[in-house]
């Protein structure tokens, strides 16, 4: 299944940038993340725990960047597993960074592979979670942003 989403930051493309590289950082702003570590140059894992519908999942698993385009596009590939629901994903992440008269868009697509339980829900259920997550990601982005901008003029 493939979503797609965007949202504006109110920052300039190379700021939008520089936090993407800072994963650690990052990290702490998607929703559901409960543990989180490097294991490589471009390769982390964790745990995210998520509620899809009725189900609760905690999966474990890693996140490698595979491309890196200075400073507009990202892809990494995500592969996890939650035990509980014998539930796997696999995806494909792709962002781009385009500036625009307000700051940044980021603009992603996800490509995902679902098995086991959660996949019973189809694609109304998770695309709507997916949303939320988004919408909760996005702001704390935000914030972490207007952190760093305090913390440079300092």
């Amino acid at each position: 299944m493939i979503l797609k989403d965007s949202f504006i930051v109110e920052a300039p493309l190379a700021a939008v940038w520089a936090l993407l590289q800072d994963v650690p950082r990052i990290s702490t702003c998607i929703p559901g993340v409960k543990s989180f570590e490097e294991v490589g140059p471009d390769s982390y894992k964790g745990m995210l725990q998520v509620k899809v519908g009725p189900i609760r999942s905690s999966f474990e698993g890693q996140v490698t960047f595979i491309e890196r385009v200075l400073p507009t596009r990202l892809v990494a590939e995500v592969n996890g597993r939650d035990k509980i629901s014998a539930s796997q994903v696999k995806a494909t992440f792709t962002g781009l960074l385009s500036a625009v008269e307000t700051g940044t868009q980021l603009d992603y697509e996800m490509d995902i592979a679902l098995r086991g339980k959660l996949a019973q829900f189809g694609l109304v259920v998770v695309r709507a979670t997916a949303k939320k997550m988004t919408s909760e990601f996005s702001k704390c982005f935000m914030n972490a942003l207007t952190e760093s901008n305090a913390s440079n003029q300092e």
